[in-house]
């Protein structure tokens, strides 16, 4: 599958910005204020010695105090090893950097070079005129796979599917993750009662021992979705998936990096209240959601109630 349009532009761009300055690397840094930390996003060198999925720490070198400071950083006499930068794996014997800010604290440009005193007041200029281009890519960027993201979604709104545990799954595909639960609370009672649950793989026949299970208000993230009327997005904080629970301690399914617990209220079904919440858990790429996303999910799964 071919690229969005703008990140073939901003791979090309990062060329670009090599070759305007002479530079041995040119990195841009992305920064994430969930995590407050910086993930190399693209870079150009000419080293094989960069570390394509770099990750700096909040307080860590000069990258980090670049965003931190939200200046440009000169250093004419690079005299340390070029590791401590964050993104190469051995040192390359870096004798210059300069680094500056992207606007609205979206992350950091840099670039560096191999011989003393390379980079001028004048190419501090460039990097910063550079740093605002790369942002508007960048934002480009976001917007193109929104919009994929919103036609997908159109799509799967628009389809009559074949039974709710198929609309379920296929919602749970298109969003990225491996696990969906769908659970009824009758308001008033201390549970709530596991309709439907899928799992990607081979485990798929495991999830279908819980359905028709209760699980207590509070417990999981279902029981917490139910008890407290609220829909709930923890997102990544690392690679790997973090301690927690779906429905219950000790059960068999991903929880994370990212999870999503969706509460959607409903009225009158047999003239009592019946409340619904959705949990969606796994290893989701969340870089083509709007900021609105759980109000997106809950429009989308209220238009399908009554869940049964």
């Amino acid at each position: 599958m071919s690229q969005p349009l703008p990140r073939q532009f901003l791979n090309n761009f990062m060329g670009t910005v090599a070759d305007c300055l002479d530079a041995f690397t040119a990195a841009l840094f992305v920064y994430e204020p969930e995590t407050r930390r910086l993930c190399l996003n693209q870079y150009h060198s000419l080293s094989d010695n960069i570390v394509p999925r770099a990750v700096i720490e909040e307080g860590h070198g000069f990258v980090s105090w670049v965003m931190k400071n939200q200046r440009a950083l000169q250093v004419p006499r690079f005299n340390r090893d070029s590791r401590t930068l964050g993104f190469y794996s051995t040192d390359v014997g870096l004798k210059s950097f300069l680094a500056v800010p992207l606007p609205e604290m979206a992350g950091v440009l840099c670039v560096d070079s191999r011989s003393r005193f390379a980079f001028a007041q004048k190419h501090e200029r460039i990097l910063e005129s550079l740093a605002r281009t790369a942002y508007n890519f960048m934002v480009a960027e976001k917007g193109s796979l929104q919009a994929r993201f919103y036609s997908s979604i159109l799509k799967w709104q628009m389809t009559s599917h074949e039974d709710r545990r198929t609309a379920l799954e296929s919602l749970a595909e298109l969003l990225g993750f491996e696990v969906a639960i769908a659970a009824r609370h009758l308001v008033g009672t201390s549970f709530v009662v596991i309709e439907d649950i899928v799992q990607k793989g081979d485990a798929s026949h495991v999830a279908m021992k819980f359905q028709g299970e209760k699980v207590p208000l509070g417990q999981g993230i279902a029981g917490w979705v139910a008890r407290h009327e609220s829909s709930i997005l923890l997102e990544r904080d690392s690679a790997q998936p973090r301690k927690g629970s779906l429905l219950v301690p000790d059960e068999p399914f991903m929880f994370g990096p990212v999870v999503a617990g969706v509460f959607c209220g409903n009225e009158g079904e047999d003239t009592l209240d019946v409340n619904y919440c959705f949990v969606f858990s796994g290893d989701a790429d969340t870089s083509s959601w709007p900021g609105d996303i759980l109000k997106v999910l809950e429009f989308l799964l209220k238009g399908r109630l009554p869940w049964h």
